[in-house]
């Protein structure tokens, strides 16, 4: 599978493709990337510095050929839940506050109390590997422009997953795409299902009554209301179960909709923590929003909830191992093939787990071996140069070429245009009514 992958990013790759892939061996085998251009001292690089510049300037990738092979070449041994394959979709940024040539960068904020962060955002949907381990496998990525909104793109992504492969699929993601711009598109998709988090005070709606004969009037859309603070009659399902050691009261309430979307009927499940003693271990419960079956048991989507947050960890090891957020390069599209790079090399390392030497050192748990203990990506990453310079590689050895000629002489470029920030939020106009009153009251 591995040789596979390898060939086909090779094949991928329009322009600089020996490069291209020398590049993604690199970065797959070094650890703490700090720029790009450090990857030209691996030995698994072969050519100048100067050729990084180059595949992140010329290197074309086929990203839909890229997004077929990443769905054909999945593990295995990759699990499921109620045989559901399980992804999840979330967003993360690529600051650059001071990069004031670099165009299309927008202000963002994590929550309240957090800084504001200026750049990018990217899109990720990703497959969840292997329950309570560190691994994943990224999907697909895009760009949030500033005129998009993560919800959009992230549906985007979830209509172009349904396309790809017929297979019973999950998308797991958190309260900031419990919007109708996301949940929109699973009333086009047969495939997939989503399962979002709501906030604690959100309003939904029963079904509409039946019509009466001889009832005038445009039909019902929404029935009672149904608030999620106060919910006024019993839930339809009740289980108890333990989930991580701790005990869980699930309940669940089946046909309810949004008032701005009537027609995706959905079970909203509230997830309920106990102490020992039988208390709550939060002031409120977990609460989600399932459009798929509702046979389906309560504790297994849970765990589908539970486990999404697995996507933070893979964030955490492609900034801080990777490199992902190292790119300064001004372009909008050096900076798109650069992330594409890290996902290939997070791939890559995934798909080699099984084939490097398992050699970890002493003071990392080996008992029982991979079976008890499976290696995570930063102790592949270790054995990743030795396992790529023995198992060879399609790219080309690099050419001679001589000395370049170099910018002629008496040439002066031009200073780069700046980019203003964008700000998405949108500022309230003053009416022109409350200037006439005051200016009335005031004389």
């Amino acid at each position: 599978m591995i040789n596979r992958f390898r060939e086909q990013v090779y094949q991928s790759f329009e322009q600089r493709g020996d490069a291209g892939l020398e590049l993604i061996d690199a970065l797959t085998s070094t650890p703490g990337v700090e720029s790009p251009v450090e990857l030209s001292e691996s030995p698994l690089f072969r050519r100048r510095f100067s050729s990084i510049y180059d595949v992140l300037k010329w290197g074309r990738l086929r990203y839909d050929r890229l997004r077929q092979l990443l769905d054909e070449l999945q593990p295995e041994d990759a699990e499921t839940i109620a045989g559901y394959e399980v992804y999840a979709m979330d967003c993360t940024d690529d600051p650059a506050p001071e990069a004031e040539t670099l165009e299309d960068r927008s202000q963002s904020k994590k929550g309240k109390g957090a800084p504001m962060q200026v750049g990018h955002r990217y899109s990720w949907l990703v497959r969840l590997m292997n329950w309570r381990t560190s691994w994943r496998m990224p999907q697909d990525v895009e760009r949030v422009a500033t005129s998009s909104t993560d919800s959009q793109v992230g549906a985007q992504q979830i209509e172009s997953l349904a396309k790809r492969n017929q297979r019973p699929k999950v998308v797991v993601a958190d309260s900031g795409y419990c919007n109708i711009v996301f949940l929109r598109a699973f009333l086009v998709v047969q495939s997939v299902f989503a399962l979002v988090r709501m906030r604690s005070n959100q309003v939904l709606y029963e079904e509409p009554p039946e019509r009466q004969p001889h009832q005038k009037g445009r039909p019902a859309k929404h029935g009672p209301k149904f608030e999620l603070s106060a919910p006024w009659r019993e839930p339809d399902r009740v289980e108890e179960s333990t989930l991580l050691g701790q005990k869980l009261v699930l309940k669940a309430w089946t046909d309810l909709h949004f008032i701005k979307l009537p027609l995706l009927m959905g079970m909203v499940l509230s997830v309920q923590f106990l102490k020992p003693d039988g208390t709550p271990r939060f002031k409120r419960p977990l609460i989600l929003f399932w459009t798929g079956p509702t046979t389906i048991a309560l504790v297994d989507l849970a765990r589908m909830y539970l486990w999404r947050f697995a996507i933070e960890h893979m964030f955490r090891f492609l900034k801080q191992k990777m490199g992902l957020t190292s790119a300064n390069s001004p372009e909008l599209d050096h900076r798109q093939r650069w992330v594409w790079c890290c996902a290939l090399a997070y791939c890559q390392l995934l798909l080699m787990r099984q084939e490097v030497a398992d050699k970890r050192p002493p003071w990392h748990p080996t008992k029982g071996g991979r079976d008890a203990h499976p290696l995570t990506p930063g102790q592949v990453q270790r054995q990743a140069l030795t396992f790529l310079l023995g198992f060879g590689t399609p790219a080309r050895p690099t050419k001679p070429t001589g000395k370049g000629l170099g910018r002629p002489f008496g040439y002066a470029p031009k200073p780069r245009k700046r980019h203003p920030v964008v700000s998405k939020s949108k500022k309230r106009s003053k009416s022109p009514g409350y200037c006439w009153l005051y200016f009335n009251l005031s004389c």
